[in-house]
Order: C-alpha cells, then structure tokens, then sequence
C-alpha cells in the first residue's frame, strides 16, 4: 500500500471539463467569473454554498420539481439542499450497480433499516431506496421505531443485515443486553458516524453479526463510496462519476476532503469540503480513500455534521468554551458546554436556560437520544489535552 498524491491522475481531465460546467451555471457564475484554470478554484465551504443558495436558488422560480435534502443544523436555518430528481436516481443507480457486482447487498438481502428519518432529513429513505435497487427487501422501521418493534421485526422476518448509525445500534444493543436478548444477524452496515473500537464489542455480543460494512457520502454529495470494514478497515471505494480530492495534506497524506459530483449538472458540487479528513491509498494497482476523522472544527451528532462555529454563536459573550461529547450509561449522546464568564451578564439572567434551548433546537433535541447540558465554569476546570498541554474547544470523549 501506498499514498496517492491529492488525487488519481486518470481524474484530471474529469475535473477539467466538469469545472466549466460549473463555471457556466448560475449559480456559480460570480463565484468563478475571474477563475479560468481548475487548478485555481477554491474548495467550497458549507458556509459559502448556503449564502449562494439563498441568494440564487428560488424553489418556485424552478420549471420541474426536486429533491431537498436537509444538512446538518444551524443556529439560523439548515442547508437545504436541491438535487435533480432524475441525476439523483442516476447516481443511486450507479451506486446501487458497484454494491450488487462487489455482493454486497443481494436478492437474498433482508435488511432491518433503523437510520434517521425526521426533519427533511432522510437516510432511511435513501437507503430503502437503494436496497431496492439491488432487488434486496427493506424492514423501513427508522430510528424514531420502538426498540420493542425492532426486535419484534426481527424475530418476525429474521433479517441478515441491520443498518443503522453506530449511535443507534448501540441503543438498540444496550435494550438487548437489558432484556437479556442475543440476536444473530450476520452483517451490519453502519454510516453517518465513526464506528469506534470501543463500541464494536457490545454491538457483536448482542447483534451477532459476523460481517461489517459501512458506506458513506454527506448529505449535499449524496452516498458515493462503500467500504468492506471487515477485509479493509476504514478503506472506501468510490463509485465512478465522483471525484475525491486531498486538499492540504500532511506528511502522511490526510487532508481535507473535496468532493466533486459529475453527477450533478443542474445543481453542481465542485470540490465541495465535506468536513472530513482522508487520504488516498493505492493497494496493487486499487484506490482507496482512506477516512481518518472529522476536521478539528467539526463533528457529528446524530448522524449530523456540525460545525464549532455554531457553537461559538451561543458564547459570544462567554471568556472560553468548551464543548464536550460524550455517553451516558444508557448510551445516550451527552452534549455538555461549559461555559467561562467570570462576571455574570446581569442583562441576561437566563442566560443558561437561553443557551440551552438554543442548543435543543440545534441538535434537534430528542429525550430519548441524547442528554444537553450547559454550565458555568471556571477556566480551571476545562479539560486540558495532557500530550499538548493545550486547552481544545471541542474535547470527544466517546470513545
């Protein structure tokens, strides 16, 4: 195995002639007016792509319909994304093909499917729709299903695929151990998160399952790449039509991940940054991307992509923050903020409660799932990384 520069060189030419798609369209027209060479283009941010969305996409102002899918929160509105309807297809198509040649679903598939579904945001409808296109049987439960119905399905239709987030399966793994129930469904397939070391022991005791695969893509990408977790361990093959590349690499490879969708002509994706970092491996003569983690601002929660700077909008008037993720012992997410302000705002005496239910509705707060905290603290009392000696913002203690 070896590092691959940025890209695969068979891609250059793909770039190339997509850039000017993208340069012609109208949306993207001011953005690149004064760029004539690929080579010139900047990545493009979640930040700038919803500026330019407000601004130039009017939904009603379109001749056909298409399909919005919903980013990760934000403290004034979501990214709500406009994807062709029929381009859409085509990709879940091409996708669809790549996992039928390589057996990863099959006519054989039964997969109990728990992914999200809530607020525009839909990955268990995306994966329904995909399992069909590989002739597989879909169990359409959803995350917001029972844990009872879970297993009553499961028992019912003997499912040997489950899906789902890691976060998800690991609730319905800790139901199971409470209920003192083992299951055996041979594969699971996780997206949406990274599936820790830590999390993988409790899963295989009550799943039982023998195999893991994982796919993965953003919700502005689409799902692009697959990966064999079990035979290449956080290795994706990406599906043709989809170009990655590896902006600002280090000394061992990994950048920021820029994803470009041919796919997409009427609403274009040119190295768009997804919020994640990787590398590109060559394995005899095979590309794969390799995922190391979230960029250092960023992270995820409930199978959605945020952003530090969200957070900061809350402690404008705050010394410091810190934001610390972690689980519960009943494996609920934990979101604690800690707060550094020596001298209490006396404008603003509800000021936690405030910050609270900005955060609630942030996180798309939900009892079940997670658990939101916000406290006062002194500068002391922050976590203080003991390798760098360094106070970080954002501390994910979840694994």
């Amino acid at each position: 195995m070896h590092v691959v520069d940025l890209v695969p060189k068979k891609y250059d030419s793909v770039l190339r002639d997509y850039f000017e798609v993208v340069r012609n369209n109208s949306l993207y027209d001011e953005l690149y007016k004064e760029i004539y060479n690929v080579a010139d283009a900047p990545m493009l941010s979640k930040k700038e792509l919803m500026s330019i969305l407000k601004t130039k996409f009017k939904l009603h102002d379109q001749n056909t319909g298409v399909y919005l899918v919903r980013s990760g929160g934000s403290t004034q509105e979501p990214l709500v994304f406009p994807v062709d309807i029929q381009e859409n297809q085509d990709q879940r198509i091409a996708m669809a093909k790549e996992l039928v040649k390589n057996n990863f679903f099959t006519s054989k598939t039964v997969a109990l499917n728990i992914f999200g579904y809530s607020d525009m945001y839909r990955t268990a409808a995306i994966m329904d729709d995909i399992l069909e296109k590989c002739n597989a049987t879909t169990l359409s439960l959803s995350a917001h299903a029972s844990y009872d119905d879970m297993l009553q399905a499961t028992n019912y239709f003997n499912p040997n695929f489950i899906l789902g987030t890691p976060s998800k399966l690991l609730c319905f793994a800790k139901f199971l151990e409470e209920k003192k129930i083992q299951l055996q469904i041979k594969n699971l397939l996780y997206a949406g998160e990274f599936l820790r070391p830590s999390q993988q022991k409790l899963l295989r005791k009550k799943l039982g399952y023998e195999q893991v695969y994982s796919m993965y893509g953003s919700a502005e990408t689409g799902i692009w790449a697959w990966s064999d977790v079990t035979k290449r361990p956080s290795l994706f093959s990406v599906i043709k039509g989809i170009v990655v590349e590896i902006i600002d690499p280090d000394a061992n490879g990994y950048g920021i991940i820029a994803v470009t969708n041919t796919f997409r002509k009427r609403f274009p994706v040119f190295r768009y940054a997804i919020g994640d970092l990787g590398r590109w491996v060559d394995i005899d003569g095979d590309f794969f991307l390799e995922l190391k983690s979230r960029e250092t601002k960023s992270f995820i929660v409930g199978e959605q992509h945020y952003n530090l700077d969200q957070i900061a909008f809350f402690t404008q008037q705050a010394e410091a923050f810190q934001l610390q993720l972690s689980y519960n012992k009943k494996l609920q997410e934990v979101i604690r903020l800690l707060i550094v302000q020596e001298v209490v705002d006396k404008q603003n005496p509800d000021l936690i409660k405030t910050i609270t239910e900005g955060l609630q509705q942030l996180f798309h707060y939900n009892e079940k799932f997670m658990q939101i905290e916000v406290l006062l603290a002194a500068i002391a009392e922050l976590y203080i990384d003991p390798n760098t000696t360094k106070t970080p913002l954002l501390v994910d203690l979840r694994n």
